[in-house]
């Protein structure tokens, strides 16, 4: 790996100084073992050590109630960022614990209007006992993971928590035409700049998403990808100083987020079916598909041998609808079956949406190798 000398920001430098003035210290659920919750979460099963989890580490327990209350699943990510805030704040000697919806008064006014400046919709607060700082943990996708704030003078420390293998951020692409072809306006671009050199490569290569619908794209130069992966965390709303997460010994390990490109593997990709759809944007393409069905109107007949079943995501693996390609697909409750002939209204044809994302890999960091490169 060659290193390359970054000088840290006063903000960097500061919350890595006193991170790294700690005894190094391991995540207190690995990911073999946060694997293992996680697979008896999704499955609604029995967690026989709840009580001890419940008591290591809350904000999880408070997730998998509430997973376990509605129909979705937790996310694995949820995970590793609750355990990795538990550690960081175990580190920094905050021992107490708030829920934000069971007490929304515990954070000061001030501080509770200077983390909303920075788009933080707080969850979880850790606090040592005079309240004079507290690791706040956010939730949603809008901003970042948590926020580190000394309350006497209003210092505050943004963090961001990822996984050894992550995603920097993933949104949407703006949706294509009949024809297939990436087309990105200037409005998205302003909303995300850090993709643009990525975007601008596969304009040129002429990338369209019906060609490509079977596989992800990740053909993309290492200046470009570096480029979204750095400059993901310097817009407002996604400001961070650091990122936390765990290195190959399991020790939890901060670094400067400018800096990602120094200490991990980095890739770019786009994905021609991403996680959100939308009702069918191109119709005139979506029949070109169902060449092998009877249509009458809008009322759609297929045999099933040309379809290919979905599976609800987590561990449960029921069918929940039926693809017709790897970009187009139909709920199962909006089917009706009649041996191996599936009927449906086209009108209830759903379409996945491509996105793109900067992704990181820190399959060989190391706590030592990063305190003694900064000095610390």
């Amino acid at each position: 790996m060659i290193l390359t000398s970054i000088p840290l920001s006063k903000q960097q430098h500061n919350i890595m100084k006193e991170f790294y003035a700690i005894k190094k210290t391991k995540v207190i659920y690995n990911k073999r073992e946060r694997k293992e919750i996680w697979s008896l979460a999704i499955k609604r099963e029995q967690i026989n050590f709840f009580d001890e989890l419940k008591l290591n580490c809350p904000a999880l327990a408070h997730q998998i109630l509430k997973s376990y209350q509605s129909t979705h699943n937790i996310q694995s990510a949820v995970f590793s960022e609750c355990v990795y805030a538990q550690t960081l704040a175990n580190m920094f000697d905050l021992k107490i614990f708030v829920n934000c919806e069971d007490d929304s008064n515990f954070i000061p006014y001030q501080i509770l209007s200077l983390i909303n400046s920075y788009h933080l919709v707080p969850r979880y607060v850790y606090s040592n006992n005079d309240k004079s700082r507290m690791l706040i943990q956010a939730g949603g996708c809008g901003g970042i993971d948590s926020a580190l704030i000394t309350v006497i003078d209003l210092e505050i420390y943004t963090i961001e928590f990822k996984e050894p293998g992550a995603k920097t951020s993933e949104p949407d692409l703006p949706k294509y035409h009949e024809d297939g072809f990436l087309v990105v306006d200037k409005n998205w671009l302003q909303k995300y700049p850090q993709f643009t050199d990525m975007i601008n490569e596969q304009i040129e290569k002429k990338l369209n998403f019906f060609e490509k619908m079977g596989s992800n794209i990740n053909d993309f130069s290492n200046q470009s990808i570096k480029t979204a992966v750095s400059n993901n965390y310097t817009t407002i709303k996604k400001f961070a100083d650091v990122i936390c997460t765990e290195d190959a010994d399991g020790y939890l390990t901060m670094i400067p987020t400018n800096q990602v490109h120094v200490w991990a593997r980095l890739e770019g990709e786009i994905r021609p079916a991403g996680r959100n759809h939308y009702a069918v944007w191109t119709p005139k393409a979506l029949k070109k598909f169902l060449c092998n069905a009877k249509i009458e109107g809008d009322i759609i007949s297929i045999n099933k041998k040309f379809l290919e079943e979905r599976k609800e995501r987590g561990g449960n693996k029921k069918v929940s609808g039926y693809k017709i390609n790897p970009i187009f697909f139909v709920y199962l409750k909006d089917c009706y079956l009649d041996g191996n002939i599936v009927t449906f209204n086209i009108n209830k044809v759903q379409q996945l949406n491509p996105t793109i994302a900067g992704k990181m890999f820190f399959n060989q960091l190391s706590h030592s190798k990063v305190k003694g490169y900064y000095g610390f």
